[in-house]
């Protein structure tokens, strides 16, 4: 089922000059003061700083965002602590979120929060609903906002808890964020050592935590309230142990995906060797002049939709990081994407969605064909889609950028290809094919699309992939264009003097015919242009690896299927230990590699997931093994590399 739309909070204060919520009825923190109640209360109440000295990292779960006040002064104090620990993250639900320019209102009354405020504000997600994920004080620190109903979020959330801010409006006021389910969801992300603290001493709230397995007490209360909630965790429950051998791994293949892994480990401080069988990085499917990134819309905003969404905008934050701390040539930009309706079905359906399932009109927005015919120079007789955050990107460049943001911690070898894997002692050991040892590591990370299928520890995995087309065109020689466009084909804007266009199919050997399909696209988008002698730049084919349902494959590589007992969930597949995967990326890879290689690094390192975990379940490797099982289908399931009806115009 869709997450319903968002309800921002509404920017009113009390007669005393409190934040207020019309819509609960309730003030966001004591008259008492919002900065010391954060202090006295929820960070004294779970023994901060102190807990978080000399940690490599630890987790606080808040309920109840509301004007980020916690997590600013949470933040300061930690900044501030010269013990405290590498890394800090923080996840917030929040149902009713207020804009950046309310928020931007409400840090104003703290100017001593000014420099921290305007980096988050800088970040600010739009207001859709599930995770997202900023990183914040140079990457030290992460807040993952769950944007949503308290329960529906929580029961989604993958972390490890150290420290819970139960901080909602007064259980009186908002019984929702105080029941069973949200208190049992903290509970199953909770173990030893969790502690808690809170505002209220309700009984009802005091039952709950005890019933769920916590220890509570009251304690001294803050200004005029006579007691505040402070408690730990009594009965833990049974968690799958973590990955706690040494930060060193070896990533197989050099595209965005690899590179994207390397990039998200190197930023903890893992030692990362990345292999490839090429002379240089970016050699395949990443080695496309110009891919377009843009967010995907369904009647059902199904997985794959949800998981585009929290892929294209977490990659436009970190592209946005890149600009800001690395010293390389600007290889994206933000000009949008306009998506050409194919039929008047298809435009029937897209407007349906932009009218009905309330998206941000940044995020989601209709053009019709007089609109389209103005703003883009388009042919559109149906009108079509406009994503304003649509972004274009040189794929090679990003993986450039990415191996040389860490440099004391990647080292790239090429003309290194892995025809080996076999486990040893202390991990994994990757040989060439006379045998040769290429690198060794506790942890390895299959990122090589397709070639993936070649080592028997990924065969059973059903990828494929398809040979698809790009050509460039000169500039000039199309209208003047101020964003990608995209229907049966592609263009981008232009980029050292070329535009990219795209992706027909193609057979092998095949480049004339290729680069013809693709010059007639390019005709249907531009009714006015002439296409048959455009000055073109040569027409490049490469493989595009899918997967059997178009969804990436990421995590821990599940064994053989003659290894496996009974299984029913995905749990209890049976895992080869230290192997990951970051696969079949499909033509989305420069919305999912980013995020993708955020995951698996979240999950190496014992951190808070960046995503739902449905959407966790939804691209794990073993989905596919678990649904033959169940199914008691053959196995291994056939793959196929029909993409015909993917739109999506990544590289």
């Amino acid at each position: 089922m869709p997450y319903p739309a968002l309800v921002p909070a509404q920017l009113v204060f009390s007669p005393d000059g409190i934040p207020y919520s019309s819509i609960y009825g309730d003030v966001y923190h004591s008259d008492d003061g919002g900065e010391e109640q954060v202090r006295s209360v929820f960070m004294a109440g779970n023994g901060l700083p102190e807990r978080w000295r000399e940690r490599s990292s630890f987790t606080i779960v808040e309920t109840g965002f509301g004007q980020g006040l916690s997590f600013l002064v949470t933040w300061q104090a930690w900044q501030n602590d010269p013990q405290r620990s590498d890394r800090l993250h923080f996840v917030s639900v929040e149902k009713h979120p207020f804009t950046a320019a309310d928020m931007a209102k409400l840090h104003a009354r703290y100017p001593e929060l000014a420099t921290l405020s305007q980096e988050l504000l800088t970040q600010w997600p739009l207001l859709t609903p599930g995770f997202h994920r900023l990183h914040l004080d140079g990457g030290r620190v992460t807040l993952t906002l769950l944007f949503g109903e308290a329960a529906d979020m929580l029961q989604q959330l993958t972390a490890r808890i150290d420290a819970i801010y139960l901080d909602g409006f007064s259980p009186d006021k908002n019984t929702d964020i105080w029941s069973g389910p949200v208190i049992r969801a903290l509970w199953r992300n909770s173990g030893p050592g969790t502690t808690l603290a809170s505002y209220t001493v309700a009984r009802a709230v005091r039952d709950e935590l005890t019933v769920a397995g916590f220890s509570v007490r009251k304690e001294v209360g803050f200004g005029r309230k006579r007691q505040r909630l402070a408690g730990q965790i009594e009965r833990a429950p049974r968690r799958a142990p973590v990955y706690d051998g040494p930060r060193q791994a070896v990533i197989v293949g050099a595209g965005m995906a690899g590179c994207a892994a390397a990039e998200r480990l190197a930023a903890r401080g893992w030692q990362v060797t990345v292999l490839d069988k090429e002379s240089a990085p970016a050699q395949a499917a990443s080695g496309n002049h110009v891919g377009l990134m843009h967010a995907h819309f369904s009647r059902d905003d199904n997985l794959q939709a949800r998981l585009t969404r929290a892929g294209s905008e977490y990659t436009l934050r970190h592209l946005t990081g890149f600009s800001a701390t690395t010293q390389v040539p600007s290889f994206w930009g933000l000009s949008g994407v306009f998506q050409v309706a194919k039929s008047a079905e298809q435009a029937e359906a897209q407007a349906a969605i932009v009218q009905s399932q309330q998206w941000p009109a940044d995020l989601l927005d209709w053009r019709d064909a007089a609109q389209a015919q103005t703003q883009f120079g388009v042919a559109a007789p149906w009108g079509g889609w406009w994503f304003a955050r649509g972004a274009w990107a040189r794929p090679a460049s990003l993986c450039r950028a990415s191996l040389a943001r860490f440099p004391q911690l990647i080292r790239l070898v090429t003309n290194a290809h892995v025809a080996e894997l076999k486990r040893t002692e202390h991990g994994w050991q990757l040989l060439d094919a006379s045998g040769n040892e290429l690198a060794s590591a506790p942890i390895v990370i299959l990122a090589q699309a397709t070639a993936a299928l070649e080592l028997p520890q990924a065969q059973e995995l059903p990828l494929s992939s398809s040979l698809r087309s790009t050509t460039l065109v000169a500039a000039g020689a199309l209208p003047e264009m101020s964003a990608g466009l995209s229907g049966s084909g592609y263009v981008t804007p232009q980029l050292d003097g070329w535009h990219c266009i795209g992706a027909a199919a193609a057979k092998p050997g095949e480049v004339m015919t290729a680069e013809s399909a693709n010059l007639q696209a390019l005709g249907q988008l531009f009714a006015q242009t002439a296409v048959v002698n455009l000055p073109t730049g040569g027409t490049r084919l490469c493989a595009r690896p899918n997967s059997l349902d178009r969804m990436p494959l990421v995590g821990e590589l599940p064994q053989a299927h003659a290894e496996q007992g009974t299984v029913h969930q995905l749990f209890h597949i049976k895992r080869q230990a230290g192997l990951y995967g970051l696969l079949g990326l499909g033509s989305r890879g420069l919305t999912y590699a980013s995020l993708c290689a955020e995951v698996l690094a979240a999950e190496l390192n014992a951190e808070p997931a960046p995503l739902e975990r449905a959407l966790l379940d939804a691209i794990d490797p073993a989905r596919f093994l678990l649904r033959a099982m169940r199914k008691g289908s053959p196995w291994p399931l056939e793959s196929t590399a029909d993409d015909s009806d993917d739109d999506d115009q990544d590289a």
